[in-house]
């Protein structure tokens, strides 16, 4: 007999649970769709050597094979495959790949799975969706583009009324003209970034220790580092924040001005969930330029539910020499599901989408059933006819158990249709569908006309 059991970091929903989710992207996808992002999905695997030749941990990439492979009689072996582990290296080879079908600047969004071997824990999951959007253009992409993913990003969050977000921005610019004024240069200049961007998980001994014992900084120096990277503003503060550091640098007035006109693109009234922070760092070598991370200040120790930024060498792995630009952000669903099913920040309602149940006196009655029920999704209305003849109080405690607001009832002789509100225990006739519907627009969440 085959066992049973929960496969850790693979999470699975009960339908009421799976419902949510559901709504959750199709909140975010509305947003992308209105501001012109192209859905499109990459298979699931991709090869090993695309998977390992910059940024994959290998470590934690999980390898695809058959359970039996087999030769060609050659001694050819299968090629080596493995699941993804984020959504931007299969962007990057998609991107190479179809470059002459695509028109630029191309805008794309996709939601999929992916796959870490990584220590299950909480908020982090080996199998887990990302809903993702990017820009990338052919040799230069204007900051307007930056601009617009916080912007996309800003007003998923602002949608989402029940946490309450702050978006931390940054720019690589700023952390790396501040490190060279400071005499930190080359590789050594990426190892402080990659140390600063773990303040707030080791805290700043656990970054002064890095800096001086691993990194051999000078004791004045990281304190330097350590005060610049606990500076905080408003976006409406961050100019005179950043000025008043007095760093003379071309790297960092560049970043300054990059940063500055990103806060400008974003409308007036999502400015107020933005935050300059100069600790965010996002360690990831392949950042240029803005950079940031969504938090929710309700549930400090969760960390981000959100990231993304500049990577202007989106495709260099596979087309050295060619320059395409890119930013782009993502949005960890799986993350979020967890924060608030453990929360219960949602109700957990109905375990289908059904918003009416028709009930079955007998199988006689059914084709007239099916008629009424059809007449009611021809207008939107999801309905589900009860699968055999049984006795109404049975057909009705399914409906109640499954979270369904109204029963359905078609007279035998006469064939009208009479509707039971299960919530608030009135039964009417229908006379009229577009009517009755209209009167119940409410409680069927259907939008205004």
């Amino acid at each position: 007999m085959a066992k049973i059991s929960n496969i850790s970091g693979f999470p699975e929903y009960l339908p009421e649970e799976r419902i949510i989710e559901e709504q959750l992207l199709s909140s975010i996808g509305s947003i992308f769709r209105l501001h012109g992002f192209a859905s499109m999905e990459t298979p699931s695997v991709e090869l090993l050597s695309t998977l390992t030749e910059k940024g994959g941990d290998e470590k934690e990439i999980y390898t695809l094979g058959r359970f039996q492979a087999e030769s060609d009689g050659q001694g050819s072996k299968e090629a080596e495959l493995g699941l993804h582990f984020d959504l931007t290296v299969p962007f990057a080879r998609y991107v190479a790949q179809h470059l002459a079908r695509l028109t630029f600047p191309f805008r794309r969004s996709c939601y999929q799975k992916s796959w870490r071997g990584e220590r299950p824990q909480k908020g982090r999951y080996r199998e887990f969706g990302q809903f993702d959007i990017d820009i990338v253009a052919r040799d230069a992409l204007p900051i307007a583009a930056d601009g617009e993913v916080v912007t996309v990003i800003a007003k998923v969050f602002a949608r989402l009324e029940i946490l309450r977000a702050e978006m931390r921005l940054n720019n690589r610019k700023i952390l790396l003209g501040m490190y060279d004024s400071l005499g930190i240069g080359g590789e050594k200049r990426a190892k402080v970034v990659r140390i600063v961007d773990k303040l707030h998980k080791i805290g700043p001994e656990g970054v002064r220790k890095e800096l001086v014992d691993g990194e051999g900084i000078a004791g004045k120096v990281a304190e330097n580092i350590l005060k610049w990277a606990t500076l905080r503003s408003s976006a409406s503060e961050a100019q005179n924040m950043l000025t008043g550091l007095g760093v003379e640098n071309e790297t960092f007035h560049r970043g300054v001005e990059e940063l500055l006109e990103v806060i400008s693109l974003v409308p007036e009234n999502l400015r107020a969930v933005l935050c300059v922070d100069l600790s965010l760092a996002r360690g990831l070598d392949y950042y240029t330029g803005t950079i940031f991370e969504v938090v929710l200040p309700d549930y400090p120790a969760f960390g981000s539910v959100s990231a993304g930024g500049r990577y202007d060498d989106l495709t260099a792995q596979f087309l050295p020499g060619q320059r395409l630009p890119a930013v782009g952000g993502s949005i960890g669903v799986t993350r979020l599901m967890g924060l608030i099913l453990e929360q219960r920040l949602y109700p957990v309602g109905a375990q289908c989408p059904s918003q009416i149940l028709f009930t079955i006196y007998s199988e006689e009655s059914r084709q007239r059933t099916n008629e009424w029920a059809e007449q009611f999704r021809e207008r939107g209305i999801a309905s589900e006819v009860y699968f055999k003849a049984a006795k109404l109080g049975k057909q009705i405690e399914y409906a109640n158990a499954k979270g369904i607001r109204f029963c359905a009832f078609v007279n035998e002789e006469t064939g009208t249709l009479e509707m039971k509100d299960l919530a608030a225990q009135q039964q009417t006739a229908v006379v009229d569908i577009d009517s009755w519907i209209e009167q119940n627009r409410e409680v069927l969440r259907l939008e205004k006309n």
